[in-house]
Order: C-alpha cells, then structure tokens, then sequence
C-alpha cells in the first residue's frame, strides 16, 4: 500500500465545528494511551459534502479489549462476530472499531477468528490488522478516508476526495466479492445513489441486479436498521424508486411488491413522499407510520380475501393485520414495540373513519391519534376513504371546545336519524331486523329481530350468576336471610311458621347431620340447574322469575301479550331448541368492527 496523501481540512473544506465533540474525546483519549485512532467511514464524506453527519465511527489499532480498558464506564463491547465497542455520553454513541485485516490471513490466525459462508457471505471476521490492511477492507472509496480530529488531517489512501468532488462510487477491489462478503452494501450503493446523487459503475449496477438474492441470507434485524436508514434520510422516494429498479425492493417487502401498480400512487409512494417532507421540515418521523402505510395494501387484500371466505369483518381485519406483522418479521425484523403502534395506528383509524360520537373526545386524547390521522389522510387521498370524513377530523382539531362539543352534537343527531330511519324501514338491516312475516291468516305482522331478543328478567346480570338463568328464592350469593329466612331458621316461611312438606325437606336437604357440601352435592352441585327439583318453599320476587314458555322456531317464547320492539345489539344470539326442549344459546359475532 502507497502512502496517503495527507489533506488538511481546510483543503478538504471539512468544516471542524461539525465534528461531535464526543467523538474527538474519544480520539484523545485513545491517542494518550498509544493507539492510532481516527474518525472514518461516511462522517468524513458527510463532513467533506457539507452535511451534518448522523454518526461518528471511530477506527484505532486497539483490539476491542483495550478499548474497554480505555473506557471502562462507559465503554462496551458488542456483537460476537464483528466485535465493536460502543462508548456512551448519554443518548451519544460513539462507535469504535478495529483495524481489520485481510482475509489472506485467515491460516495466520486460524478458522475461529474469521469464516464465510457458501455464497460467501462473512459470517465471522475478528482478525485485526494495520490501517494499510483496513483500508482495503472499505467497500468503497468514498467511504476510505481517515480523519484525524486532534491534527486536523485527512489520510487518503485511495482517491476517495477526488471521488467525492465527482460523486462517483468506485468499489475498492472486485465488486462480486464485495458485495457477496457483505450484501447490505448493495443497499449502500442505493441509499448513496439516492440520497448524494452519485453514480455507481455499470459493472458493478448489473452485479447487484444479479446478486440481490443474496439479501435474502442477511438478518432480519439488521434489514431493519438499514432500511431505516434508506427511508428516514430525506430521500426516501427516490430511494425507493431505485430499490425498484435494481430489483431489491422485494427482498425487503415482498408481499408490498407484490400488490405494487406501475405508474399508480399507492400508499407507500404517498407515504414516502409525505416522509420526505417531513425530514426536510425538521419534523419527528417514526417508523410505525412507514410500516403501516408499506404494509396496508397486504393487510387490505389478505382481509378482504378472509371477509369473501365467510369471516366476520372485525376477525378479517384482526388476522390479516397480525398475518402481515408476522409475515414480514421473515424478511425485515418488526422489533414488538414497534408492531404494537403499528397496529394502534391500523385500529384507531378505523374509529376515526367510523366517528362514533362517543369515543371522540377519549380518540383526541389518545397519542397515536396524529399518526392515525396522518394514515386516515393518505387514505383519503388513495379514494378509499370519503373526503367529508377526513375534513372532518381536521376541522374538529381547528375549532374551540364549544364549536367541538356542537360538531360531535350535530354528529350525533345525524347518526339518530339515520338509525331512525333504517328501523322504520321495512328491509333489514345489520344491526336492528325488522321483517315482515305473515301469520296464519295471511296477515303480515311486524315481528323483532327475534334472535337478538332477551329473556324476561335477564336484563340485569348478577355476580356469580349467568345471565337468564333461573333465579331461585334461596340463598342469593351467600345471603342467607332472603324470601322471608330468618337467620335463625332455614325452612321458615314469610311469617315465621315453620315449612316440614317442602320439597327441600323431603329429599333431605334440611336433614341434621347433612354438611354443605353433601346438599350441594345431593342437590347437583352449588350453581348447577337442578333438573325437575322443585323450587325452595318461597316464591321467587316478582319480575325476577324466568319465561318458562315454549320456544317457537326463532327462540323466543309464545306468549300473546309479549311486548313486540325492535333490539339493537352488537352480540347476536343464535337459539336453538335441544332433542329435550331446552335452549342453546349461542353467541356469535356479527356486527362490523369498525
């Protein structure tokens, strides 16, 4: 190796107040105890450009022990097949590598410090070399150049300045090998391309279109952090227009590749735009938002494919969104606090598109509530969403707590007089059925929604007690003294005189001697219905007691004077009549979830 030509950073045109300041400590400190160390890799290119590098990378001829050593409160090592440390000044991280060798020098220091895989793929790399030997182990020469912080000088191996005036991309060694050690910097070379406006060499583009593949052996968790990278630095369209064109898109989102439309605006074209906006406004992005709205055209075909199989709208929706989280973790990782806000920001959309007048002060307050609009607004501008409903919600969060109060108001009054009208309607509807049925005479009576009609005296549910189910006039949850019982006696009736021919009595129930458990067990068990048993001696209190009626063919009882109105519920009640005359209930879900 030659050696570099030093530049000064005036020359370079680096401007010094840019550089962290923790990041030069960190130089200081190595450099006081004997070590090389420089800042290297793209915060130099960053600073050579003009921009505000996101990170510093430190490079020394210290193994990751003495690093340590150096910073022992806050220095830590990582990673086991490429071993860092990362010095901590707070949120700052600054991260330290070591100089690595070649890989001819695998035989020097053995198979345990470094292998590859078949496609040839590092898989461990831990030899520690020169900063001669590091040089060449850079993927590109824009990326080569070493800076020292404390002289104020640039090390340039490689031409990696003049490149940069270019903006020209030049692998350092053979491009295949380069990119099979380490397929993430196939994206590098996209994210340079979009972001920097440089230009890779045509070899080394149709090498990636060949070898893209090879995306598919990198780890799902560090995809993550690199499309991060590719989306959240302000040029994220772009980015993703030459994912595209390279064929690389789809090693990262297959399924949201898939559904793409050539020459169409979907949500994430839109989403990537609105992302771009954003960074260069300065304002916050996260990248839940950048998910959902990547993963929604997935979520959308998966659920409707469900809903046309006979699933129920809200368990559709349910499966398909936990089917996309699940299925892309294959491919790039979703970390879990990040899957939870996705799926807030999902299921509070689906509130604001359904406005009920009750949850929207508590959807105001809640704080995925801007993301979720952000989300409702790119739908609105995809035709899948009414525009009156997303201006809307804009108006609502622009107006005062009264004219606030008199918006959810005038919903409200709307959304009565809508109910109103589908129930005086003769067709049916989801929610309260109104259906016309003729009786024997031919007449046509108006009959309720018979399958959602509750029993007499089951409106009220008790503790400990299932709802319609037949209330006896004995102990009521431990109450011993009710219908009449005093606490002295058990078989007394209401004015004191004592019950011996009661049913109770003559099965045993009052017996002496008998302990509780037995009598519950004699009786069929504490809670359990007690078949043909006759009631205890006292009558049950009026309105309590149970239809004990026949059922007709739509579960609800015979009776002449039964009170006939319409009941609007979420839960519907599917009734049948068991081979010995009993009901079986059975709830299912019917109603939209959103």
């Amino acid at each position: 190796m030659n050696k570099p030509n030093i530049i000064s950073v005036d020359d370079a045109r680096i401007n010094p107040s840019k550089i962290s300041a923790n990041a030069i400590q960190v130089v200081e400190r190595l450099q006081q105890k004997g070590y090389q160390a420089y800042l290297v890799g793209g915060c130099v290119r960053d600073l050579i450009l003009d921009l505000k590098p996101k990170d510093f990378d430190v490079a020394t001829d210290a193994t990751p022990e003495q690093v340590k050593r150096v910073f022992s409160r806050n220095g830590r090592i990582i990673g086991r097949r490429f071993k860092i440390v990362h010095v901590r000044f707070g949120y700052d991280v600054i991260e330290v590598a070591t100089f690595r060798a070649s890989p001819d020098d695998r035989e020097r220091v053995g198979n345990h410090e470094m292998s590859e895989s078949e496609e040839g793929r590092l898989l461990r790399d831990n030899i520690y070399g020169s900063i001669d030997e590091d040089v060449i182990r850079r993927d590109f020469t824009a990326n080569s150049l070493y800076l020292d912080p404390v002289k104020l000088e640039v090390l340039d191996f490689l031409g990696g300045v003049d490149d940069i005036s270019a903006k020209k991309l030049v692998s350092i060694g053979d491009a295949t090998t380069r990119f099979r050690e380490d397929p993430v910097r196939m994206l590098r070379v996209v994210r340079f391309a979009a972001k920097l406006g440089f230009d890779m060499e045509s070899e080394a583009l149709s090498i990636i279109e060949n070898e893209g593949k090879l995306l598919s052996h990198v780890s799902p968790a560090r995809l993550f952090e690199e499309v991060l990278k590719l989306f959240h630095g302000g040029a994220a369209h772009r980015t993703y227009e030459k994912l595209r064109e390279y064929g690389l898109f789809k090693y990262l989102f297959p399924f949201t590749d898939q559904m793409a439309v050539l020459d169409v605006e979907g949500m994430p074209e839109l989403a990537l735009k609105n992302t771009d906006i954003r960074v260069l406004a300065g304002k916050p992005v996260i990248p839940a938002f950048l998910f959902a709205c990547m993963l929604w055209d997935p979520v959308k075909a998966d659920a409707h494919v469900l809903m046309d199989d006979g699933a129920k709208e809200k368990e559709a929706w349910r499966v398909a969104m936990n089917d996309a989280l699940r299925d892309q973790n294959q491919y790039v990782a979703v970390p879990r606090r990040l899957a939870e806000i996705i799926m807030d920001i999902w299921t509070i959309h689906f509130k604001l598109v359904h406005r009920s007048p009750k949850t929207i002060h508590s959807i105001l307050e809640n704080r995925r509530f801007r993301a979720a609009y952000d989300f409702l607004l790119l739908r609105t501008r995809v035709h899948e969403v009414d525009e009156d409903i997303s201006e809307w919600w804009t108006r609502i969060q622009e107006v005062d707590t009264q004219e606030k109060n008199d918006m959810i108001e005038r919903l409200s009054e709307r959304r009565s007089k809508r109910v109103q009208q589908e129930q005086n309607s003769n067709e049916p509807n989801g929610n309260s059925l109104d259906y016309p049925i003729p009786d024997d005479i031919g007449n046509k009576v108006p009959t309720i929604n018979r399958p959602q009609e509750r029993r007499a005296g089951a409106g009220k549910k008790k503790r400990g007690k299932k709802r319609g189910k037949k209330v006896s006039s004995g102990r009521n949850q431990g109450g011993r003294n009710q219908a009449g019982r005093s606490q002295g006696g058990r078989n007394q009736t209401s004015d004191g005189a004592p019950v011996k021919d009661t049913a109770n009595a003559q099965d045993g129930q009052n017996a002496p001697g008998k302990t509780k458990r037995k009598r519950n067990r004699k009786a069929g068990g504490r809670g359990r219905k007690r078949g043909k048993q006759v009631a205890r001696a006292n009558e049950a209190p009026a309105g309590r007691s149970v239809n004990a009626r026949p059922r007709d063919e739509y579960g609800t009882h015979n009776s002449a004077d039964a009170d006939i109105k319409r009941v609007k519920v979420r839960i519907k009640k599917r009734i049948s009549v068991n081979e010995d005359g009993s009901s079986a209930t059975k709830a299912s879900d019917d109603s939209s979830h959103f």
